[in-house]
């Protein structure tokens, strides 16, 4: 049994290694590789749409169109979408701005449909069908897009090949609290290492859903959007760029937007990018590895694909945690097994790199850099503690499960006071699968407990910090739904 144990988990490190090489790699190309800018000089200005996809935003939809409207481009040649599928006070106010700024001369329509159907890619094609625009601008309602944010992107589509240009995210609420700071890890690392390693050297990248701008040609020449996957933004990327569509990541550009402020509704943003991912993989790889792109952007949009997957190892190295430490024992002193410890290390060196290059180029200060092995730590810990959550999308996304688009609440935090965006919290049920949750806690207290009995260091610093993740996981979870019942 030690033996097969070792196998799983010599198994297990591989695929973490693999992937850790693939991002080191992206990071090399990131940082060292020149990047072309080609710009187009456009001697008439070509007509754009701004699409502008809502459901229940009362928190942010004037402060968003009032910003969209501030957008420096010639009126005559900008068309502005309120695409609202609302059912609460958003529908008011947003029709209230609309008449404001139609009276004020601006091209903006507000339009709703009958029924949600199609969820957010719904909505964005049933624009679609009336815009007026060579060029379609998409802003999810959590951002605040710079006045200047259209001249400096649209002289980016150099030729008619040029399908999308994708801005960087940047985050209106990155200090309010320590979870803000925690999801800006992974952020930064993929607006960094991610978009930019894989643009630079000429892989697949995805538009990211929102702060972006689409050819109207190639949405078409791609098949339109599509609503059969939670990520639709994904899905249409990997569509249009297998059909030979050029996507152009501008990290210059940044484009304000507001970070999800509740556990429960970050986990939910989670999920959906998860199990949206997993459904692409169903759904694209196959074709990826037909189309006539090279093997390097076949290699590359594969993992670019898997990337949800890793929760499934995360899990793995989690439910495996005690088997290894009492297999360990068994082998101690065998120098095969000594000779494996540097090779299960090396994947999370690769991977520390990755996350330390994609992070620190945005600090700006030493305390910035003092802090940033604190707010990784957290990262880790609380990503821990959503691995099942997180897994179980993913082979919903495999399995070809189907669920509803959750959007991620938005609640204006900078401007509200805290008592009325406390009030307004989405509501929160537990489920039998906080209770495993639980369970796997308890079992973090006994591999913590095991491995400090055997001076077992290693797996005494694992133990602790997913015992730590889950505890806040399914902790977080019990407040909300108590909170909410008061």
């Amino acid at each position: 049994m030690p033996y097969v144990i070792l196998a799983v988990y010599s198994l297990v490190s591989f695929v973490l290694l693999i992937y850790s090489c693939v991002e080191f790699i992206l990071l090399l190309n990131f940082l060292f590789r020149k990047k072309t800018v080609e710009t187009k000089v456009w001697k008439s200005l070509p007509n754009v749409t701004i699409q502008l996809p809502l459901y229940n935003e009362k928190f942010v939809v004037e402060r968003l169109i009032d910003a969209i409207v501030q957008i420096d481009y010639p009126k005559e040649k900008l068309e502005i979408q309120v695409l609202d599928d609302s059912t609460d006070e958003t529908i008011e106010k947003a029709k209230a701005k609309v008449a404001m700024y139609q009276a004020q001369g601006f091209d903006i329509h507000y339009i709703q449909r009958e029924d949600r159907s199609g969820f957010k890619a719904g909505a964005l094609d049933y624009g679609l069908r009336t815009s007026k625009g060579e060029f379609i601008a998409i802003f999810d309602a959590d951002f605040l897009p710079a006045r200047t944010f259209l001249m400096d992107a649209i002289p980016h589509f150099s030729d008619d090949g040029v399908g999308v240009v994708q801005s960087r995210w940047g985050y209106l609420n990155e200090n309010y609290s320590f979870l803000t700071r925690l999801q800006t890890v992974i952020l930064n690392t993929h607006f960094s290492v991610e978009q930019a390693g894989r643009n630079k050297s000429k892989a697949y990248i995805n538009f990211n859903g929102t702060a972006g701008i689409w050819s109207k040609k190639c949405i078409d020449d791609a098949g339109g959007w599509m609503a059969d996957t939670l990520t639709e933004d994904l899905d249409l990327s990997f569509r249009a760029q297998m059909k030979g569509w050029k996507f152009k990541y501008v990290m210059e550009i940044e484009s304000p937007s507001e970070l999800p402020i509740t556990f429960p509704g970050y986990k939910a943003q989670q999920f959906r990018w998860a199990k949206g991912a997993a459904e692409c993989v169903k759904k694209n790889l196959s074709s990826l590895w037909k189309s006539s792109a090279s093997f390097w952007a076949k290699m590359i949009g594969s993992f670019h694909l898997l990337n949800s997957s890793v929760y499934l190892v995360v899990l793995s190295f989690i439910l495996l945690s005690f088997p290894m430490s009492y297999a360990l024992q068994e082998f101690k002193g065998n120098p095969m097994v000594d000779a494996l410890l540097p090779f299960f290390l090396l994947s999370n060196v690769l991977l520390l790199c990755v996350f330390v290059g994609g992070n620190l180029y945005r600090s700006k200060s030493p305390v910035q850099w003092l802090a940033f092995p604190f707010i990784f730590l957290g990262f880790l810990i609380v990503n821990m503690g959503m691995s099942l959550y997180m897994s179980i999308g993913v082979i919903e996304g495999y399995l070809g499960k189907k669920s509803e688009f959750v959007r991620t609440p938005k609640f204006n935090v900078l401007a509200a006071k805290k008592a009325s965006v406390q009030a307004a919290y989405t509501k929160i049920a537990l489920t039998p699968l906080n209770m495993i949750e639980l369970l796997i806690a308890g079992y973090g207290v006994f591999q913590l407990t095991y491995s400090l009995m055997i001076g077992d260091v290693f797996g005494s610093v694992f133990a602790a910090m997913f015992t730590i993740g889950f505890g806040y996981n399914v902790g977080s979870t019990v407040y909300h739904a108590s909170f909410n019942k008061s």
